[in-house]
């Protein structure tokens, strides 16, 4: 569209009743504060051929209207918020349950009670990490506000956050802005229930107690892990603006949401920690930021020879679709427990050898995970499989693939308690890891 304006023709995006929020917050975020559009009933993209033209057709008048007349469709500026709010109640507790009334209905929270971001409790976070107060961190996505020291400060004092997570918290900010495609700004603005899981490697996890055994449960033994989660998520919602109907169009949703933070067991692990495959020394802190789209449970009765391991692994680990796009098909990260990390490095594999071995066991039909998306016409396809084009449904379905496109697409990182039970998350190409210790007093 941006493209057609330049060319000195005027251009409007057409948008379904769903997105009116998505397309206000969005123009703002994207540098087109006046951006205008013109609203349809139904998405597109399902909807049968004859509905795509009755809308289109019923919506012809306001297209014209909106390309020829200088007006304001829609727009709407953000609610002003004096830079200190006070609340008072009958004592402190209703006070802040006052403020908690109030900030839920701008969409402030996650729905679980915030802790008050005091200028006393800012501070103290704050003079967690060593950096200045007004010192920017990055643009944080997918609506680019401006994410400096206090601003993560406030959020992580809603968590509930002590000023010795903050190193960690700024690190996990910092690193989901550098991930490619502006930070996964369309992941997370998907129609698809993706969402961003963090894994802390090097000696700051056990100073802080971060859990890296059974790591994704709620109680005491996650505390950390979930309060960290839970800072980085608001700095999402609230410097990102990651607000569930405006630039989070997710269908369904997911629980993965309410992100979560853990550990590597690397005491447990037969092989280099995670961030040592990134380029860093196992001395050195990180974090780094995956973006999952779902979650299985791939379990192991009794195997204890490596290869048998590996196989219930890479069978478990067929689902999901497929892409057929330019970037290839996606990736997948293996949270393995020490009871399946174990006997496989004891008995000789490297974690290359480990990945290899899955990918060349991990095959299923090309055509069961590609149903999702029609072949013939459809232009996200590469040119690469456009020869799928010439053959029937069952010589498609007949035709068995590696489920990702490379041994490097599989992610191994050892978490868990004891017993085989592996969970595998379907994973973007996108991941980002940062030092931890450059944040640090």
């Amino acid at each position: 569209m941006i493209q057609i304006e330049k060319m000195g023709k005027p251009a409007i995006p057409i948008v379904s009743g769903r997105f009116e929020e998505d397309a206000i917050a969005s123009s703002r975020a994207l540098g087109m504060p006046d951006l205008q559009f013109v609203i349809v009933p139904r998405i597109y993209r399902n909807l049968p051929i004859d509905e795509c033209v009755s809308q289109t057709e019923a919506a012809i008048d306001d297209i014209i209207d909106v390309l020829t007349v200088d007006q304001q469709h829609g727009r709407r500026e953000r609610d002003e918020v004096a830079e200190v709010q006070r609340f008072e109640g009958e004592d402190r507790w209703d006070a802040i349950l006052k403020m908690n009334e109030q900030w839920l209905m701008r969409d402030w929270g996650d729905s679980f009670v915030l802790h008050p971001p005091t200028t006393q409790a800012v501070d103290e976070l704050i003079a967690g990490s060593n950096l200045d107060a007004d010192e920017l961190i990055c643009d944080m996505p997918p609506g680019f506000g401006l994410a400096t020291v206090e601003k993560i400060a406030i959020n992580a004092a809603m968590a509930g956050a002590k000023p010795e997570h903050m190193p960690v918290i700024i690190a996990s900010v910092k690193a989901l802005s550098q991930m490619g495609s502006h930070g996964g700004t369309s992941l997370l603005m998907s129609t698809s229930p993706q969402a961003p899981l963090l894994v802390v490697n090097g000696p700051i996890a056990k100073e802080l107690g971060i859990n890296a055994r059974s790591a994704l449960g709620p109680g005491r033994d996650n505390q950390v892990n979930i309060t960290i989660g839970r800072a980085f998520s608001l700095c999402l919602r609230n410097i990102g603006y990651w607000y569930p109907g405006q630039m989070d169009m997710d269908t369904i949703g997911t629980t993965r949401k309410f992100v979560h933070c853990i550990a590597e067991n690397e005491d447990m692990s037969p092989w280099e920690p995670f961030h040592v495959n990134q380029g860093f020394r196992a001395s050195e802190s990180t974090v780094s930021v995956f973006i999952t789209n779902g979650e299985l449970d791939v379990q192991d009765q009794g195997n204890t020879n490596a290869e048998a391991l590996l196989k219930t692994l890479a069978y478990g680990s067929i689902f999901g679709t497929r892409g057929l796009g330019m970037h290839g098909g996606g990736q997948r990260l293996i949270l393995m427990p020490p009871d399946v990390a174990g006997p496989v490095g004891d008995q000789g594999f490297t974690k290359d050898d480990a990945r290899t071995f899955i990918h060349h066991h991990a095959k299923n039909s090309l055509g069961k995970m590609i149903q999702y998306t029609p072949i013939k016409g459809e232009a996200r396809i590469a040119a690469a499989w456009r020869w799928l084009e010439n053959l029937t449904e069952q010589e498609i379905l007949d035709i068995e693939v590696s489920v990702l496109d490379s041994p490097e697409d599989w992610n191994i990182v050892v978490v868990g308690a004891d017993r085989a039970k592996t969970a595998v998350m379907p994973t973007t190409d996108n991941i980002a890891t940062v030092g931890i210790d450059q944040y640090r007093t």
